[in-house]
């Protein structure tokens, strides 16, 4: 039920950034908007970069022969592609602003959260040390 759930979510997510992507008028671009963007894409490929492509997995599952990893942007934060893709939700509600998109953009903050807690319970479980992270690193952003 676990991989099914996280499957679903999986899609969900996509979904929402999906529709945000495409109800975005890019011909309003607000320059507001571009930090995020760029944070957002330089977080992600900071996060892939230390994790290596092959061992990267966007369902909320740990693969065999998993290392909890502490170093790069996971030094500071547990979850930088969820932040990312925050960063990135963010970026598109300021170039179009509606209330339908900003609770869009919230429907993609729960969907990333609950995400984050499935994965959080299976890393406590399968490292023994993933407490002791926890207490160092914080969730999605340095200051939350």
């Amino acid at each position: 039920m676990k991989n099914e759930t996280g499957t679903i979510l999986v899609a969900c997510q996509f979904i929402l950034v999906g529709l945000l992507a495409a109800t975005t008028r890019w011909y309003q671009f607000q320059l507001l908007a571009l930090p995020f963007f760029i944070a957002s894409l330089l977080l992600a490929g900071w996060a892939v970069k230390v994790m290596r492509l092959g061992h990267f997995n966007i369902r909320p599952a740990i693969r065999d022969g998993a290392l909890l990893i502490t170093h790069g942007p996971y030094r500071y934060i547990r979850h930088p592609m969820y932040a990312s893709f925050l960063l990135g939700g963010l970026g598109l509600l300021i170039v179009s602003w509606s209330w339908p998109r900003l609770a869009g953009f919230f429907a993609l903050w729960l969907v990333l959260y609950l995400k984050l807690r499935i994965e959080e319970r299976l890393l406590m479980a399968h490292f023994p040390d993933y407490s002791h992270y926890r207490k160092s690193a914080r969730m999605l952003f340095p200051w939350f």
